[in-house]
């Protein structure tokens, strides 16, 4: 049987040279040559081998180790005497670990020569549960539902909350949190040394917290570094909540998460930037929360969420001033609005 293989696109030569030569002889199946996590996922039923240069800047060891774990062989390539990059794909265990100016033909036999670990896929209660809090533009109060959610999850259950939001991270000026460590931290932490310590994460009670980066002089974080530092954390915890803030149809958060809670504001601007991300939406069926219902609109504004979005209200949480006045203040969410959020995936 033919192997077939997933090469990490490159600017090294060894990428391009192995391609053509399997072009060429036929020696191992080119599936893929992968640029983000999500083609290589995507095709992972067809691949047997993954070969990676132990530099590249969005594999880390979280996703060599999830590939390996779902079966899959890996054969790392790394300049002679770059330590940082073998020290990665160490981590990442791969199977080989070979010089990058290595032959095509000795790179063929060895992918051909690797015997990946048996399948061991994990069972879903091994793995910690990822929940997405999203919303369309506007600021609907994705991070309050964020916080609250994971807040009464953390009662039961080791439980992270991760701001995932790039355009307003604002987890950490809500809980009243200092601004460092950040994601930016635990990002370099999953790159350097495979997983996420208890240094890079805020305590309230028993409630973990990565908090968002709020460095404006420095670029923002690639994809592929906050897809890392999912995978870690769902390692590591029972329950990840991720405020993810304002959203897009596409959003990989979105399509890779176990649950998603959409907040949407009651207000007639509110609801139909909510039919318009829920018209495009790629993922699993949110759990939705009318966020800010007054009382007198209550019935009115449920229809038109039904009728607009096709969604039956999860949770309908009212206008209160008590949960806006905690709303802006570092204190905890207000008692009444986290039972109500407490009722997202609840039985009826």
């Amino acid at each position: 049987m033919t192997v077939g293989v997933a090469t990490v696109l490159t600017a090294r030569e060894w990428e391009p040279r192995l391609v053509s030569h399997a072009r060429e002889t036929a020696a191992v199946r080119i599936v893929v040559r992968a640029f983000r996590p999500h083609d290589i996922d995507d095709h992972l039923n067809e691949i047997d081998v993954i070969v990676t240069s132990g530099d590249v800047s969005w594999v880390t060891p979280s996703h060599l180790q999830g590939w390996h774990d779902e079966g899959v062989g890996i054969v790392g390539l790394a300049i002679p005497g770059d330590d940082p990059a073998v020290r990665m794909l160490e981590l990442g265990g791969a199977d080989e670990i070979l010089p990058e100016h290595i032959d095509p033909r000795a790179l063929v036999q060895a992918i051909r020569f690797v015997r990946p670990s048996p399948l061991v896929r994990r069972d879903e209660t091994d793995r910690g549960t990822v929940v997405a809090v999203v919303g369309p533009r506007g600021a609907p109060g994705t991070t309050e539902v964020a916080i609250a959610y994971a807040t009464s999850r953390s009662q039961r259950a080791s439980t992270v909350l991760v701001d995932l939001d790039v355009e307003a991270p604002s987890v950490a000026i809500r809980m009243g949190l200092p601004p460092r460590p950040d994601l930016t931290d635990a990002a370099d932490a999953v790159r350097s040394n495979g997983g996420i310590g208890a240094d890079l994460v805020h305590r309230l009670g028993s409630l973990s917290v990565i908090t968002g980066s709020h460095r404006l002089d420095e670029p923002r974080l690639k994809d592929g570094a906050i897809e890392s530092v999912v995978r870690s954390v769902r390692s590591q915890w029972d329950e990840v909540v991720l405020d993810v803030g304002a959203t897009s149809a596409a959003s990989a958060h979105v399509q890779n998460a176990d649950e998603v809670v959409l907040v949407v504001e009651a207000s007639p601007v509110g609801i139909v930037r909510a039919a318009d991300l829920v018209s495009r939406w790629i993922g699993p069926a949110p759990a939705l929360v009318l966020n800010r219902t007054r009382s007198a609109d209550r019935t009115d504004v449920v229809a038109a969420v039904r009728r607009w979005t096709g969604l039956e209200p999860a949770v309908v949480v009212g206008d209160l001033p008590r949960v806006r006045r905690a709303s802006v203040s570092a204190s905890p969410p207000d008692r009444r609005f986290t039972r109500a959020i407490q009722r997202i995936g609840a039985p009826s």
